[in-house]
This record gives C-alpha cells, sequence and structure tokens, in this order.
C-alpha cells in the first residue's frame, strides 16, 4: 500500500470509488483514468513484469526497461520526490531510507527534461 485512505480524506482526488487502501499501481491507474500520461522506468528484472502486468496496458501508460536502472523519482507538474526509497511496503514501512521532496515548477520542469532525454530520446 502507497496510499491509506481508510479516513477517505483522498476522495476528492482519486473518487468515491477508491479502496480504503491502494497500491502503486491503483494510484497510476486511476491517474490515467483522469487524462495523465504516465511514464514508468523499470530495471528488466521478472518482478518488475509482474508489476507491469498489474499495470495494465492503457494508451496513457508508456513503459521503459533498463538492466541497470537503480534510481527511484517520481516528478509532478511542481514537485519531484526522489532518493533511495523503494516504493514498496519495506520502502515505506520498513527499511531506514531517504526521499527528497522538491517543490517547485523549474525543479520539476528540469527533472522532465532530463528524462525525457533519457528515455524518449530528446522529445514526445
Amino acid at each position: 500500500m502507497v496510499l491509506d485512505n481508510s479516513s477517505r480524506q483522498f476522495d476528492g482526488l482519486i473518487g468515491h470509488d477508491a479502496g480504503s487502501s491502494l497500491t502503486l499501481t491503483d494510484v497510476l491507474r486511476i491517474l490515467v483514468s483522469k487524462g495523465t500520461d504516465v511514464h514508468v522506468a523499470l530495471r528488466d528484472v521478472e518482478h518488475n513484469h509482474d508489476f507491469l502486468r498489474r499495470l495494465g496496458s492503457e494508451p496513457r501508460i508508456h513503459t521503459y526497461l533498463s538492466a541497470d536502472l537503480h534510481e527511484k523519482i517520481l516528478v509532478g507538474w511542481d514537485w519531484t520526490l526522489k532518493g533511495s526509497m523503494n516504493f514498496t511496503w519495506n520502502g515505506l514501512q520498513r527499511n531506514e531510507e531517504s526521499i527528497d521532496l522538491q517543490v517547485g515548477p523549474t525543479v520539476a520542469s528540469t527533472q522532465r527534461l532530463e528524462l525525457r532525454t533519457r528515455w524518449l530520446g530528446g522529445g514526445e
């Protein structure tokens, strides 16, 4: 679980039909259902293939695989969240991890440009 909605505090954002606890795939699918393009880059290992199967195939979900990828990053319109933390139960609840939230459109657009250059070859 990456989002605890047991108090229904996120219903205004994710809808009243959302569950009380959501996985990363649940959250990403909700974003896609609201018109967001989601780009997911993963290390090319079997448990990540399982994640992709759970995520499903949608035109707005773009996936990229790399044998050596290890960074963890989420980028929104005006924020960036990155660090050592895996977006898993252990990463969120158990392991000693670090995560850095940077807020601001300049930081986020710079990060999006860097990721676009790496994963899309400069543009989309």
